[in-house]
């Protein structure tokens, strides 16, 4: 049985996708997302904080224009499906990633989910590849990132996990 891809108007599904994709990352965040960085000891070599809205900018971006391309090109039986599911679950992850780190101050929470996001980056990788989407190699740039993202996320981990327990143990206790 052929897939069924809502093939008119691929860029207002996708259009559509990433702003409800962006309202719910910014309704997981909460308000204080500046502050957050702020009160963190990040280590050296860490980007500013306004590079990271670029960072989302472009990750935005890059979204649009993958699930352009996908509900815009014929279907290839499972790896189109897989891909879009894969887009779905990144998107929601990134949301994800966002309550762990900014709304529940949770570090170690954010660095697992990094490392569940990263797998799911390099299957979608895959899928992309497979399908010989124009994008996997402007993708494969993202999944480069995310090495430095990874490392980003750990050491922050790291450098602030006694304070990051002593946060979760104190509101416990409120």
């Amino acid at each position: 049985m052929a897939e069924r891809i809502p093939l008119q108007h691929p860029w207002a599904w996708a259009l559509a996708a990433c702003i409800v994709a962006l309202a719910i990352e910014g309704a997981l965040s909460g308000t204080k997302v500046r502050a957050r960085f702020a009160g963190l000891r990040q280590p050296q070599g860490s980007l500013p904080s306004w590079a990271w809205f670029i960072i989302g900018f472009v990750y935005y971006v890059l979204f649009f224009l993958t699930l352009n391309s996908l509900l815009g090109s014929l279907p290839t039986p499972g790896w189109t499906s897989a891909a879009l599911a894969l887009v779905a679950v990144l998107l929601g992850a990134n949301a994800a990633w966002n309550w762990g780190f900014f709304r529940k101050k949770d570090l170690w929470l954010s660095v697992a989910i990094s490392a569940l996001y990263v797998l799911l980056t390099i299957a979608l990788a895959i899928a992309l590849f497979r399908l010989r989407n124009p994008l996997a190699g402007w993708y494969l740039i993202y999944v480069g990132y995310l090495a430095y993202s990874t490392w980003w996320i750990y050491g922050v981990w790291r450098l602030n996990a006694a304070g990051d327990a002593l946060s979760k143990t104190g509101s416990q206790t409120k």
